[in-house]
């Protein structure tokens, strides 16, 4: 069905909404939320997805912040910073804490929900380099992982989200980031900043961050979304557990991602293409497409099957007409482990470096 429909009757769609509607699964819900928006409230701060969406998982909604229900159907309201709410609106000081401190306990910078796109000095291994070549941020920050003894977080912000850097996709990130550095000499400059506290507005907010390097940094040439896919969920708001990767409810989907590599188990990877394109912009989505192809195919070369191949969206740019070399990562998916996403991280930065050789843009 979603094949003979063309571009041009969905182009008026964000970006989140088109991830949505990528997951034939997911067309119901979607139509739910986008014509009730209490619904969309709910599904977007707790994570529904396949999930039962009866009145009373609606009404979980009211239990933490009923004031979401007003600012989706009253829009102007969500313009107002109400005082009396800051609970529900701000980190907590510990949460702060946790957040600031990346795996070597560094202190990083803060990148409150009111200036999420601007962090002052996003940083990937303690500096960022003078010219560096490589973009590198994520859209859905908060996106993470099956929690493991060695990585052991609580959901927040929906399932399989948290806020705390040491987990999300900012920890996988400093992990690609450091072996491209110090590894290959590849200048980085990684964006640790979270871009979705509001879920619709996170490919704009990603947006902001790119344009605004893009300016200040005109040696960047390559621009890399970092994610991770999802299927379902596994971890659950609120909840302190450590879940059986064998029990977990799809284990085919689980299998999909996962491969073993020198005696350890790595995370495969897919690549994302959107090819919609407005006249404004100039970018032609081909050059993005082929720059993944080559990314794709050496990795597979390398390392036969780590990658999944690339998927084009026709409804969705991905921040990618920015640049010609832009592409987004699905590294792994929400049933992957961290330390699985990470082992994936040495295989793919020395791929992403064997293209920029090829390319004449890396010794």
């Amino acid at each position: 069905m979603t094949d003979n429909i063309k571009a041009s009757s969905i182009n008026f769609v964000t970006e989140a909404f088109a991830e949505e509607y990528n997951n034939i699964d997911g067309v119901f819900i979607t139509a739910l939320n986008y014509t009730m928006p209490a619904v969309d409230v709910s599904y977007k701060t707790q994570g529904f997805y396949n999930r039962d969406l009866t009145i009373a998982s609606m009404f979980n909604l009211s239990q933490n912040d009923p004031l979401k229900i007003l600012k989706y159907q009253i829009p102007i309201i969500s313009q107002i910073d109400i005082d009396t709410n800051k609970k529900a609106t701000q980190l907590t000081s510990n949460q702060k804490d946790t957040a600031n401190k990346n795996t070597d306990n560094k202190v990083t910078d803060v990148v409150s929900k009111n200036n999420a796109t601007t962090p002052d000095k996003p940083i990937a291994n303690g500096t960022t380099p003078d010219k560096p070549l490589i973009l590198l941020y994520h859209t859905h920050t908060m996106e993470s992982y099956v929690a493991t003894e060695k990585n052991k977080y609580v959901a927040t912000y929906g399932y399989d989200r948290t806020n705390d850097l040491n987990y999300n996709m900012v920890r996988v990130g400093d992990s690609l980031a450091n072996y491209l550095m110090n590894d290959y000499g590849i200048g980085v400059l990684h964006d640790r900043a979270i871009h979705d506290y509001n879920y619709d507005q996170s490919y704009y907010n990603s947006s902001l961050s790119v344009k605004k390097y893009l300016d200040e940094y005109p040696s960047i040439k390559v621009t890399i979304d970092l994610h991770r896919d999802g299927f379902g969920s596994v971890m659950q708001p609120g909840v302190d557990s450590i879940p059986v990767l064998s029990n977990l409810s799809n284990q085919a989907y689980r299998k999909k991602y996962i491969m073993d590599i020198n005696g350890q188990t790595a995370a495969k990877v897919l690549l994302i293409i959107g090819s919609r394109r407005t006249a404004e912009m100039k970018e032609d989505w081909k050059k993005n497409y082929e720059f993944a192809k080559q990314i794709s195919d050496k990795l597979n070369e390398l390392y036969p099957g780590m990658s999944l191949g690339i998927e084009v969206h026709q409804y969705a740019e991905y921040n990618q007409h920015f640049s010609e070399k832009g592409i987004l990562i699905e590294l792994g998916s929400n049933y992957n482990t961290l330390e699985e996403a990470l082992n994936t991280t040495p295989y793919l930065a020395k791929a992403i470096y064997e293209v920029l050789k090829d390319d004449g843009l890396a010794k």
